[in-house]
């Protein structure tokens, strides 16, 4: 099997995880720290090429009522350039909400400072939304 890689998207931070070859686990990596959405896409490009990913799970950032949001324009908008890129890579939206409310108490239990590491932030919500895929049981 090959790996799938997780986006939580934002206009400065990218919070980036992968699944292993099973597609059982999810590891948070770096977040890229951006200047502009090519700059994005070129760096979740390189991360899709270096994993090995063949899927790229996007978090879809919606309003708790299930609402469209404003920020869901874009992130729809980055999948589509993302996939003009990589046209062979699978692209998935996933609901992301509470991934970031449910990092940051993951964080605090553990000790960490959820306000001055916020790309950390990026790193465990996108972990989090990529194992939700992973345990729903998606291909």
């Amino acid at each position: 099997m090959s790996r799938i890689l997780a986006v939580d998207w934002g206009e400065r931070r990218i919070g980036l995880a992968v699944s292993d070859e099973t597609r059982t686990l999810a590891r948070p990596l770096p977040t890229l720290h951006v200047k502009g959405v090519r700059e994005g896409q070129a760096g979740v490009a390189a991360q899709v090429v270096a994993q090995g990913a063949v899927r790229v799970v996007l978090g879809r950032p919606l309003h708790m009522d299930g609402r469209s949001s404003a920020l869901e324009e874009k992130v729809t908008a980055f999948a589509a350039a993302l996939a003009r890129r990589l046209p062979s890579v699978d692209l998935v939206f996933w609901d992301e909400r509470l991934t970031s409310v449910e990092a940051a108490s993951m964080l605090r239990e553990r000790g960490e400072r959820v306000g001055r590491n916020k790309g950390r932030l990026d790193q465990v919500a996108a972990a989090l939304l990529l194992q939700s895929y992973l345990d729903a049981g998606c291909p």
